[in-house]
């Protein structure tokens, strides 16, 4: 597998290469810094890591700081393996913030290995902050709203459901509705907004074949401006927990590990379009 090295040096590594890249953290690079991104970019859920990918580098392309490189490493397809990836960005002296999206990246056990580096989770992902360090980009009020599974259920177990519920992000994808006969049964609560035109024609704009933003990017886009002001002081812990950040979803402010006063959006499919509701179908 290859390492790909874009303009504005980012970083796509894969499993084979995640030792490698670590090792080399350790060359003379003076100035430079990671943010690392940690979520699945293979399989079925491959969708989540890519509509994070495109809007954190369309941030950093924005910053125009060449000291900056995103790191985009796979979860592995499991806790077991996220973690495992999460202990060698721990060990990357380059890497000062990990934003990380899907079932596998934000449990516990993979936040608890990222040590002390400054986390941002996007996205409800049936998980909690178990460190000062961790910072939730939803609201604390969606566990309550959405409907409980005793898991965190994979798109394609989402694909199977056929009963009204209201889900989180995962029943957000593009390959949702093409795989479930029932996506009108479904409404999905997020603190996510869909992105407006601007946003969109700026995403779709940022390199080659980048696909239509989904629900996430403009969350994974706050994260990264988050990161990027953050990254500018010597206490980047500090700047992410007590600033206010304006972003494209609002003012971001952190209490507890959560987005103070986070909005939750509510969406349905209205002939396999993602639309935005008052609320849950009745």
């Amino acid at each position: 597998m290859q390492v790909a090295r874009y303009k504005f040096h980012t970083l796509i590594a894969c499993v084979g290469l995640l030792v490698i890249l670590v090792g080399c953290s350790e060359r003379s690079d003076a100035g430079i810094q990671r943010i690392a991104l940690l979520a699945p970019f293979e399989g079925r859920n491959s969708e989540i890591g890519y509509d994070a990918y495109y809007a954190v580098r369309l941030a950093i392309q924005e910053r125009g700081d060449d000291s900056i490189e995103l790191l985009a490493i796979d979860d592995g397809g499991s806790t077991e393996s996220a973690t495992e990836r999460a202990k060698a960005l721990a060990s990357d002296p380059l890497v000062k913030v990990v934003i990380a999206l899907g079932n596998n990246a934000t449990q516990s056990e993979a936040q608890e290995a990222v040590g002390a580096i400054p986390e941002i989770i996007v996205g409800q992902w049936q998980a909690k902050p178990t460190s000062k360090n961790v910072y939730m980009l939803a609201s604390s009020q969606l566990e309550s709203v959405l409907t409980p599974f005793d898991h965190s259920v994979t798109v394609t177990e989402a694909a199977d459901i056929q009963s009204p519920v209201v889900g989180g992000e995962i029943f957000a994808l593009a390959q949702f509705p093409l795989l479930n006969k029932h996506p009108d049964n479904v409404t999905i609560a997020s603190s996510a907004s869909l992105a407006d035109e601007d946003f969109r024609q700026r995403y779709l704009s940022s390199g080659q074949y980048v696909p239509e933003p989904g629900l996430l990017a403009t969350l994974s886009y706050d994260a990264a401006k988050i990161a990027l002001v953050a990254l500018q002081d010597h206490d980047i812990n500090a700047i992410i927990a007590n600033d206010r950040h304006t972003g494209l979803n609002g003012v971001i402010h952190f209490v507890d590990g959560y987005w103070l006063e986070a909005p939750i959006h509510y969406f349905h499919y209205i002939d396999g379009k993602l639309t935005p509701e008052d609320g849950p179908v009745k």
